[in-house]
């Protein structure tokens, strides 16, 4: 029992770890439209990057307060922010917060507007927020007919019996999956929109 135990609380605490890294991550990426938008704000009120962070931060929920700071304060010490951003993104694992340092590290070697840039992936951002719930639509309107193909095959065989053993239960069968697939397709392209 106890060799058992033993064994076990090694697995148990690294799934107890995972989860709360990917609950914290969530919740990153579920703030990064709001501070994309603060970080470009205050770079349009005449902010540097490092002083748009510094803004971020002083209002920012946790994790996002958490992982600037160090960002900062990996600053403060000498490290390019570009360098502290993509630890913070090893960390956070998040795609937005490596674009924003990309748009760091071109802003330092060559300029531009960075805050229209930032703008942008916080719109990008958002966009994908507001679709999430058409993409789940597609998925379960593709799974419902093939689930409840499969429910009544195994509740009532005989009932599904014409369909799979007669040429008209065949053709039926193709025209629905290509039905299906059709209704698939058309969702995604409505939902996947471009920024």
């Amino acid at each position: 029992f106890f060799a058992m135990f033993a064994l076990a609380v090694p697995f148990v605490a690294s799934q107890v770890v995972a989860r709360r890294v990917a609950r914290q991550r969530s919740q990153f990426g579920d703030q990064m439209p709001d501070t994309l938008q603060v970080i470009a704000s205050a770079m349009r009120a005449g902010h540097s990057f490092g002083g748009a962070l510094t803004v971020v931060v002083d209002d920012a929920p946790e994790p996002t307060r958490r992982e600037l700071q160090r960002v900062i304060a990996d600053e403060r010490l000498g490290a390019p922010i570009e360098e502290a951003l993509a630890v913070a993104v090893r960390r956070m694992d998040n795609k937005d917060l490596e674009q924003v340092a990309l748009v760091a590290a071109l802003q330092r070697e060559s300029g531009g507007n960075t805050a229209e840039v930032l703008e942008r992936l916080a719109v990008r951002r958002m966009v994908n927020a507001l679709t999430a719930q058409g993409r789940m639509s597609r998925w379960v309107l593709t799974a419902i007919p093939v689930f409840l193909l499969a429910f009544i095959t195994v509740v009532n065989p005989d009932y599904m019996r014409p369909i799979y053993t007669t040429g008209f239960g065949h053709a039926l069968l193709a025209v629905c999956a290509v039905m299906i697939t059709a209704g698939s397709l058309v969702i995604k392209r409505i939902v996947n929109i471009k920024v």
